[in-house]
């Protein structure tokens, strides 16, 4: 097959959506396909993957797009690439197109009808707008990356998508011996318990239930490092938080760190806590703990329940510190409970989550829909 994977961001930042069609590209690449990433003008190409190419084209900045809503300008940001895009897009004779966001639909489709190409939607949230329904019903494969996902779309305009799962790159997030040096640097003592959340920070993450769930713990006498990796807007509410909780020096907050660093941190993680509130559609940073062999405590909320899986880790009710304090403190107590999770849940994640796994289903829905199975 040839594809192209159309995502104006792929190559300006770094994200869950970027990293997807990184890493699909890769994925599809290895398995036989041609690839050819789409994106916007930018600094970012990362480490291209062999067989895969890679086309920019100037776009006009949201930020220069006028303020009729952040949807607006996003539409107009991702029609000003499509349209220099769209002419090279339409004549390379690729098989499939396959867009990550419901703005890119318009120009793809019809760039799709001129060229025969099959035009492919992967939801990974809820971005609807007026309109959404009619497009999502145009394209020739509608994917979401959940079954959560696919329910939400369907609750809105009636289509059922195919569930393609986000993916992890399991060789990069894999378990290691612990980074002495680095917990060392940290001023992690020996006899203390490290916990990690690694997130945004914004307050549906739940953060401010973790760090009042460790505050209880260490006035219970527990001895813990408690690192809340990320940066966001509730950082600054979340210091605080800890300052009022007398946990300063337990709670630290080293700032944003890059991925391929991740799995140095959560080698050195007694366990993973990611106490979201809001209905996620997935959940890539739980995944990636998972495969780093770290136990896992989450909540039951969105399609989180999906990535963590059957006795994969913990699930507690969402914004209930009870709970979370109570699950964490028994985790911490029984070393054996906490590496068969880690086991269990790197072994959920390979199965589930690999790359080359999400390749594989990717190319059953295709064979499926082309009616080839």
């Amino acid at each position: 097959m040839k594809i192209a994977l159309y995502n104006l961001t792929t190559t300006t930042k770094r994200g869950g959506i970027e990293t997807f069609n990184w890493e699909m590209a890769g994925a599809l690449a290895r398995r036989g396909h041609s690839v050819c990433i789409y994106g916007g003008k930018g600094h970012i190409t990362g480490d291209v993957p062999e067989g895969v190419s890679i086309k920019t084209y100037p776009y006009l900045k949201r930020t220069l797009v006028p303020d009729l809503g952040s949807r607006f300008r996003k539409f107009v940001e991702r029609i000003s690439f499509g349209i220099l895009a769209f002419a090279n897009l339409s004549k390379e004779g690729f098989d499939y197109i396959y867009v990550s966001k419901p703005y890119d639909i318009p120009l793809t489709l019809i760039s799709s009808r001129l060229s025969s190409a099959k035009l492919i939607y992967g939801s990974g949230g809820t971005e609807f707008f007026p309109g959404y329904g009619f497009l999502a019903g145009k394209v020739d494969f509608l994917f979401a990356c959940s079954g959560f996902n696919a329910s939400q779309i369907e609750e809105y305009c009636g289509l059922r998508p195919k569930v393609l799962y986000n993916g992890v790159n399991t060789e990069i997030f894999s378990p290691r011996p612990p980074d002495m040096e680095l917990k060392r640097g940290i001023g992690i003592k020996n006899d203390e318990a490290v916990i990690i959340s690694a997130c945004r920070l914004v307050g549906w993450k739940g953060i401010q239930y973790s760090v009042k769930a460790v505050s209880s713990l260490v006035r219970k006498g527990y001895r813990i490092k408690y690192l809340v990796i990320g940066e966001g807007d509730y950082r600054k509410e979340l210091e605080s938080l800890s300052k009022a909780l007398n946990t300063e020096g337990r709670i630290i907050f080293p700032g944003s760190i890059k991925n391929s660093e991740l799995p140095s941190y959560y080698s050195i993680a007694d366990l993973a806590v990611f106490p979201s509130i809001a209905d996620e559609t997935f959940g890539i940073s739980i995944a990636e703990a998972m495969a780093c062999g770290v136990p896992v405590i989450s909540t039951r909320t969105g399609g989180i329940p999906e990535v963590v899986g059957k006795g994969a880790g913990v699930l507690v009710p969402p914004a209930d510190e009870v709970a979370l304090t109570e699950t964490t403190e028994k985790l911490l107590r029984d070393k054996g409970l906490r590496e068969s999770l880690g086991r269990r849940g790197r072994e959920w994640v390979v199965e589930n989550f690999r790359w080359d796994r999400i390749a594989e289903v990717f190319e059953h829905h295709i064979a499926e829909g082309n009616g080839e199975t």
